[in-house]
């Protein structure tokens, strides 16, 4: 995919210029201005050499395609740390991404976003998730508004820091709930939505203050009720196992586990699902072998990636992908799947940082 590494956040997979064939877009930056790029692909598993795709160059996390205004293409949505704002990016059909708005605040220490429609008006809204370490910090919810644009003001909908948050349906009465790991040693939590978009009510999951990276959502053992896959990768902030507890007490954590949902609206304890000391650090639900139940595709840092693939009745087994050496390199900080070659196999896409990018084809 790449021949070189840089600092890579996050990848999305779309047809991007209305060829018909999927291309993927790298996000570049984190901490550090670049440019994000697109490969476009010619459906067949081969793709252009890069080229850059919006205003840059940023401190990117997310660059999240939908189709914000509803004329049939994929428009963008792009997360940047701060001081860099957080942009909205209409497309004319032919992948020209333009920006029609920035949301939010530049001073938002945003990771990633994600887009649902959180208030049922048909619009959808976008959910940035803002870290601040140890320090109390906001995440919040901008409301769609109309022509693919988003309300200036926005709404906290959660106080803690957090990397991602996760919408879904977790109570079953049709409207988006949002899934919210503490990112650095506090209380995860499910908000609750009352249907209207507003999020007061609130389930915790997991102790009070251990750190979880990212979460992976999904009914993983069809019994009907959302589960919760967490990562803890381990870090001098207090995630995965260093999370100090009042005074010098630390609460450990598994690296990759599972919180599996159970009646009224309670998650079991945390089930380890590996006893690695390798450090997670990206995680996806996606049914990968088309069996009918949701695997697990999860990254590292300096390791191989694997699929824990789900062999029903709550059991898992461990599958690793790559090159033996090259995929030990780096940092894999999100991924992105779809049939890019169109042989009706899964690929999935690693954006990696401190190595190049890859595309690992499905066989």
């Amino acid at each position: 995919m790449e021949d070189e590494a840089y600092p890579s956040a996050n990848a999305s997979i779309g047809d991007t210029n209305g060829d018909g064939y999927l291309d993927i877009v790298l996000v570049k930056g984190r901490h550090w201005p670049l440019q994000n790029l697109v490969r476009y692909g010619d459906g067949e598993g081969g793709f252009s050499p890069v080229s850059a795709i919006g205003p840059g160059p940023d401190r990117s996390y997310t660059g999240e395609l939908f189709d914000l205004d509803s004329d049939g293409d994929l428009d963008m949505l792009i997360s940047n740390d701060s001081p860099d704002p957080k942009r909205v990016l209409h497309n004319d059909g032919q992948g020209v991404f333009t920006e029609v708005q920035q949301f939010g605040s530049p001073d938002w220490n945003t990771r990633h976003v994600s887009i649902a429609d959180l208030n049922g008006d048909g619009l959808v809204d976008v959910i940035a998730a803002n870290r601040g370490g140890r320090k109390i910090t906001d995440s919040f919810v901008c409301f769609g508004i109309a022509k693919g644009r988003f309300s200036e003001s926005c709404e906290v909908i959660y106080r803690g820091s957090a990397t991602t948050i996760t919408p879904s349906d977790v109570d079953g009465d049709g409207d988006v709930d949002l899934i919210i790991p503490h990112r650095d040693g506090g209380q995860s939590e499910v908000r609750l939505n009352d249907g209207e978009g507003g999020f007061y009510d609130r389930k915790a999951f997991g102790p009070p203050k251990v750190g979880y990276r990212s979460a992976a959502v999904a009914d993983f053992d069809n019994d009907g009720r959302v589960d919760i896959a967490i990562i803890a990768p381990g870090s001098s902030t207090g995630v995965g196992g260093s999370a100090p507890d009042g005074g010098n007490h630390v609460i450990a954590a598994p690296r990759i586990g599972m919180f599996y949902g159970e009646p009224d609206l309670e998650f079991s304890s945390l089930i380890s699902m590996t006893e690695s000391a390798e450090r997670p650090y990206a995680i996806l639900a996606e049914d990968v072998d088309r069996d009918g139940r949701t695997d697990l595709i999860v990254g590292f840092i300096e390791a191989r990636p694997a699929i824990w693939f789900n062999e029903g009745d709550r059991r898992f087994t461990e599958t690793r992908f790559g090159d033996q050496f090259g995929e030990k390199e780096g940092t894999t900080y999100g991924f992105a799947v779809d049939d890019v070659n169109g042989d009706g196999l899964i690929d999935i896409v690693a954006a990696r940082s401190d190595a190049p990018n890859m595309v690992y084809f499905g066989k």
